[in-house]
């Protein structure tokens, strides 16, 4: 038998999934490093239920046809439903790491066309900028 029409049945065996997530067929996640592009905003529901927005920048750079360097900025939404004490820790310009899911939200503006938002359901949070920076700078 030609090694072309060989079956393979060790190469399904040998699949790890990077998360509890990915071992189903769909999966929705966002994975973000970047920087806080304002305080986050806290918006109080009810006595045990608050839900924190903000953004992060992302930028990427890369060389134009001439060799130039292009920096291009992305803005991401990002809300939060968990009640963890971590944004009273995060001002502008920090550095953090965010995971989520992608939700589209769909909308009419105030002059009535439809819109869609997109937005990031954080599900993790760290922070990435070094907590000594601030005592150096003040």
């Amino acid at each position: 038998m030609s090694a072309f029409l060989r079956t393979t049945s060790h190469t399904l065996k040998s699949v790890r999934c990077f998360s509890a997530s990915a071992a189903r067929k769909d999966l929705n996640k966002v994975q973000l490093i970047g920087r806080i592009g304002a305080d986050p905003t806290i918006t109080e529901l009810d006595a045990d239920r608050r839900v924190v927005n903000y953004t992060v920048a992302t930028s990427e750079t890369r060389p134009d046809k001439e060799g130039n360097l292009i920096k291009r900025t992305q803005w991401h939404r990002v809300t939060s439903w968990s009640s963890a004490d971590w944004f009273g820790k995060v001002k502008k310009g920090d550095l953090v790491y965010v995971e989520g899911q992608l939700r589209y939200s769909d909308y009419t503006d105030k002059e009535g066309t439809p819109r869609t938002k997109a937005e990031i359901y954080q599900s993790t949070f760290k922070l990435l900028t070094p907590r000594n920076r601030e005592e150096q700078q003040q």
